[in-house]
């Protein structure tokens, strides 16, 4: 997260790890205020079944990694903005505007976390992100400078053979 903010002349969010007893939320983390508050204990583990179905770099992440990327969409987006709310602005609207692109995961209840889904995977697997939804790749490319630069299958050498098989489905619907 630091790294790809200060790649990117990004002031970096702070980061509160909170303890399971200090937590009061059913998400794992939220970012408020240029901090972003986490439960590692509530987000999930690598895992290759049921809700533990994540993996760094997948299309859905909810591991620690994906989700402090997730979060720094949060802050991008009202750093970006100028018009700005709670925990998003008008650069989020603006882009998924001009991109025109559906969700990528069912966590996309506003133009906010659609854009914080989004960003996330291209912080984390911006290749995979080119292929499954070019527009907002296109758009994030033209504002951001990635990490990696890798394909998505280097991205996701390690990951369990189920998750790679429905990566390479996903990417077949797209044809």
């Amino acid at each position: 997260m630091t790294r790809f903010a200060l790649l990117n002349d990004i002031l970096p969010p702070a980061v509160n790890e909170l303890a399971p007893y200090q937590w009061q939320f059913s998400v794992c983390a939220y970012w408020r205020n240029d901090t972003i508050s986490i439960c590692l204990a509530k987000c999930a583990n690598i895992g290759t079944a049921g809700r533990q179905w994540s993996y760094p770099g997948y299309s859905v992440d909810r591991t620690p990694y994906g989700v402090l990327q997730h979060e720094l969409g949060h802050h991008v987006d009202v750093t970006r903005s100028k018009v700005k709310g709670a925990y998003y602005g008008d650069f989020s609207v603006a882009l998924r505007g001009r991109s025109g692109e559906k969700e990528l995961t069912s966590y996309c209840p506003n133009d906010a976390e659609w854009f914080a889904e989004m960003f996330r995977l291209y912080v984390t697997n911006p290749d995979l992100l080119r292929l499954l939804r070019p527009r907002p790749h296109r758009e994030m490319a033209s504002q951001f400078k990635p990490i990696f630069e890798d394909t998505w299958r280097d991205r996701m050498q390690n990951a369990p053979a189920r998750t790679i098989a429905v990566i390479e489905r996903k990417l077949q619907e797209q044809r």
